[in-house]
């Protein structure tokens, strides 16, 4: 593990204003620090940040502070390589969102003031705080359609319907954060068992799935997702069979065969010996996966179309340290 520099000269910080924790707050008076020199910058919009990185990387800054949600790091980490080309920066997670799945496995020096202070103080050690590498999945669209993005939890079908449900009652009951990822898996589920083999949940969405260019059986899927964190929240896993490739996948079949039965040992990404059998759960690591589908994909809590081919491509992105004191 590399040092931390006894003295950084500059820390760039990115807050989202509109970020659910950051709206019931003012702005951090960060606390001074003869070694650091901080750099804050709120963008406006999320239209904004490609020129907010631009800047950053035009001021030499090295270290960024992402106070924000999934959604504002998967647009920072997007602008990254046109602003900073293969020297990327390293990056700390301040938790300002919603669900913040990300800084669960990479790691987050907290929330407000207190956060700034953690990480000022840690940088003042030479070998202060935590670094962590991870790469982004990179997600193409072959007819250009869109531009590429980096994130780090991909959804499709099924994930799909649940990602709407979340923003509607879940949200307006008041849940946020691991509560809301519990409540809508929940009500995900029951909606699922509870109705018929002809319901939206159970009859799926007509999608392909090629991993490493090697093609799948057609077909309806019940659920597809894929990730390049190393872990969720808890002991929330429903990956299994992946190796060291950097994608981690999940392809159900719909409708599901005993998913009621699946889903306890499912979510562990401990599958029992017949639901391997079954062949409708399918899991396991990739370097790319192309989808082939007709509604839309979650990149990180956004929503994206799959384009006018309706081919969507996953491969694995540039690594990324992050820093956490």
């Amino acid at each position: 593990m590399a040092p931390v520099p006894d003295v950084v000269t500059r820390l760039g910080v990115i807050r989202n204003p509109t970020s659910q924790r950051n709206r019931r707050r003012v702005a951090i008076k960060h606390p001074r620090h003869s070694a650091v020199e901080l750099v804050e910058i709120e963008p406006r919009s999320k239209d904004d940040l490609p020129e907010v990185v631009e800047e950053m990387s035009q001021r030499d800054i090295r270290h960024l502070v992402v106070d924000g949600g999934d959604g504002t790091l998967r647009d920072v980490m997007t602008a990254l390589p046109a602003a900073y080309g293969h020297a990327l920066p390293t990056l700390t997670l301040f938790a300002g969102g919603n669900a913040n799945l990300a800084s669960a496995d990479v790691g987050t020096a907290g929330h407000g003031a207190a956060a700034m202070a953690a990480l000022l103080a840690s940088l003042a050690q030479p070998d202060g705080g935590k670094r962590i590498r991870r790469a982004p999945i990179q997600v193409r669209w072959p007819d250009d359609s869109h531009r590429p993005v980096l994130g780090f939890f991909i959804g499709a079908a099924g994930f799909y319907h649940g990602w709407k449900l979340a923003r509607g009652s879940v949200h307006q009951r008041g849940l946020l954060h691991g509560p809301a990822v519990a409540a809508t898996i929940a009500a995900a589920a029951f909606k699922s068992l509870a109705g018929s083999s002809r319901n939206q949940w159970q009859s799926g969405t007509a999608m392909d799935v090629d991993v490493d260019e090697m093609p799948n059986p057609e077909g309806n899927r019940f659920l597809f997702i894929a990730t390049s964190l190393h872990r969720l929240y808890g002991s929330l896993w429903p990956f299994f069979d992946h190796d060291e490739r950097s994608i981690r996948w999940l392809d159900i079949a719909a409708p599901p065969p005993g998913f009621a039965r699946a889903l306890p040992s499912l979510l562990r990404g401990r599958p029992r010996p017949w639901l391997r059998e079954s062949g409708a759960y399918r899991s396991g690591g990739a370097s790319q996966l192309r989808l082939r589908l007709e509604t839309p994909i979650v990149i990180d809590g956004e929503v994206h179309t799959p384009g006018a081919y309706g081919i969507v491509e996953l491969h694995s992105g540039p690594e990324i340290e992050f820093y956490t004191p």
